[in-house]
């Protein structure tokens, strides 16, 4: 097998397109005893060798099956691109300052000087929200849901209270780094009360600790969520609205015009050529943007419906019984269409809590609920890291670009 064949094989997994035979080469790939098979993806930054090795980016998965393979590829095959495509965008960028020099390039350039603007000053703007939507994400799956559990036993168990005090300490670190990330951004007071809130419950679970108090617990559990109902969706909202702003496919057009005008015989052909590669690695970044942003959107939707049932499910399960037809329609259009584990399993859950609920079941109704929950959170967590990594890496190209437009004065 050669690289090409083995890179488009590992295109059609990390899309969801691949046939029983792309699986079925891999394993004879990689069951293979032959020294002389190490294949090398530049692209992709892969390497399959002799045993059952793969190599991707900076981690070697040992004794992978065909299963464990394409979970690898679909889970960071994609990250790769998004790097890959980022750097293509600033090699071009790069080749583009040089072949400036030309004034035909330079005048091209010069009359798309706002759609350059835009995007360069965009980035930070849509990179600093999803950070902020990270730490709040962080705070509600890695810190609150720990606090809610262990409150149930304070102050009477020991292991509670040891737990507590470690949380605490990762609650004053996110509460920290978002204060760091408000200030980077300089958003307006405004749009940060809310960390406020958050340091006040971070000095309330201080002091239950210290004095073993369950109502100064209570009240830091309530200051917490009620951050966690409301401020993730308005800074989701804030997230679209700046990635809307960032107007990629103006500058994809820009670039593109620019491109088709580069038939200067005298202009580098390598520089020539990296731009063009750039110009369609952006096109790339800005339809997985497109894709990841409205996605996010979607489970950021769910998750608020999620959360407000969530509230209500011990007192009974009225409310969940008047939104489960709503809410089953809107998860379903998250995973109907796609065949991986994670979706076959979340359709299970679905299927075991309609027939909870079908049965008037209480107990299994909120047991498959509990169920139903942590898997539509563990998916949207999953989604957010994936536009976290396409965020990081837009900002890859945000320094040469601003080095064209510092060319363009």
């Amino acid at each position: 097998m050669t690289s090409h064949e083995l890179g488009n094989i590992l295109d059609r997994i990390a899309s969801g397109k691949d046939a029983e035979a792309d699986i079925t080469a891999l394993r004879q790939l990689l069951s293979s005893s032959d020294r002389q098979s190490l294949l090398q993806l530049g692209k992709y930054g892969i390497n399959v060798g002799q045993g059952q090795d793969i190599q991707i980016g900076d981690r070697i998965y040992r004794g992978a099956d065909a299963e464990t393979i394409r979970k690898i590829i679909q889970d960071e095959l994609q990250s790769l691109q998004y790097g890959y495509n980022s750097q293509s965008v600033r090699n071009g960028l790069n080749a583009l300052t040089e072949l400036m020099a030309a004034p035909e390039v330079r005048a091209a350039v010069v009359a798309f000087r706002t759609d350059f603007q835009a995007v360069c000053e965009q980035i930070d703007v849509v990179g600093n929200y999803k950070d902020l939507h990270d730490l709040l994400h962080t705070l509600e799956f890695q810190c609150y849901g720990v606090i809610v559990h262990e409150a149930k036993r304070f102050p009477d168990d020991d292991t509670s209270l040891d737990k507590l005090m470690d949380y605490e300490l990762t609650l004053q670190g996110i509460v920290t780094n978002m204060r760091d990330v408000a200030v980077q951004a300089a958003l307006a007071t405004n749009e940060t009360k809310w960390i406020k809130v958050l340091g006040e419950a971070t000095e309330e679970l201080h002091r239950a600790i210290e004095n073993l108090d369950t109502r100064l617990l209570d009240k830091a559990v309530r200051l917490i969520n009620r951050v966690l109902a409301i401020q993730p969706s308005r800074i989701n909202t804030s997230l679209n609205t700046a990635a809307r702003a960032l107007r990629l496919p103006a500058l994809v057009k820009a670039m593109t015009c620019v491109r088709d005008n580069l038939a200067h015989g005298e202009l580098d052909p390598e520089k020539t050529s990296q731009f063009k590669d750039g110009v369609e690695a952006l096109a790339n970044l800005d339809r997985s943007l497109t894709v990841l942003v409205h996605t996010h959107n979607d489970w950021q939707e769910l998750d608020l419906e999620l959360r407000r049932i969530e509230a209500n499910l011990e007192q009974d399960t009225f409310e969940l019984e008047m939104s489960w037809l709503d809410l089953k329609a809107m998860a379903e259009s998250l995973c109907n269409s796609s065949i991986d584990e994670w979706a076959l399993s979340f359709k299970k859950d679905s299927e075991n809590l309609d027939s909870a609920i079908t049965s008037q079941n209480p107990v299994k109704v909120k047991r498959y609920f509990r169920s139903y929950r942590r898997r539509a959170g563990d998916r949207f967590y999953r989604v957010d890291v994936e536009l976290k990594r396409l965020c990081g890496n837009l900002r890859i190209v945000g320094e040469p670009l601003a080095s064209v437009l510092r060319m363009i004065g």
